[in-house]
């Protein structure tokens, strides 16, 4: 059986009929690296999407928004900050020691008057700064992943039912017909 075809545990799935037939949402404090996770909640709580197109002529640049309903915060994906991480750290880095070893071979960096190192290195700057941004979150996800994952079955369905959004979810639900 492949990775992909593999069911997730019960609590990790996005919502679970229960035994009465009605809809229960997962609970928000498993860690699931596929599901958006706010770093303010600590926690996968639904979220309001947006986007925003700006530009003009053919160059159009259009920015996704994926905010907490419970904080407002920004929220992000995991496993789909990964790659980006990895790949903007890795040609920052890249760039960088392009840049180094271009001026330790002119045995200077001259700053007044700038050569191909000191563009390598300013150049470098910029995918350094966005993958640190993402390493500094990511962080975040994977000490609250590891820390849940030592909880057990118990303390996280209790955790849940103690949390903010539980009292905004269950107040909701008592209002519907």
């Amino acid at each position: 059986m492949s990775q992909s075809e593999q069911e997730l545990p019960e609590s990790q799935e996005d919502s679970v009929v229960s035994s009465e037939g009605e809809e229960t949402k997962a609970n928000p404090f498993i860690p699931n690296p596929k599901v958006w996770w706010c770093p303010k909640c600590k926690a996968h709580h639904d979220y309001t999407y947006s986007s925003f197109t700006s530009g003009s002529g053919g160059n159009r640049l259009t920015t996704e928004i994926y905010s907490c309903k419970v904080c407002k915060a920004t929220m992000f994906n995991p496993a789909q900050t990964l790659p980006w991480m990895y790949g903007l750290t890795g040609v920052g880095v890249i760039v960088f020691a392009i840049g180094l070893l271009i001026g330790l071979s002119h045995g200077e960096f001259d700053f007044e008057k700038p050569g191909p190192e000191v563009i390598f290195v300013l150049f470098a700057i910029f995918p350094l700064l966005i993958g640190g941004m993402m390493i500094h979150y990511m962080r975040k996800w994977l000490a609250w992943s590891f820390a849940q994952r030592k909880k057990s079955a118990e303390e996280l369905e209790q955790e849940a039912m103690n949390a903010p959004s539980a009292t905004v979810r269950n107040s909701a639900d008592k209002t519907e017909p």
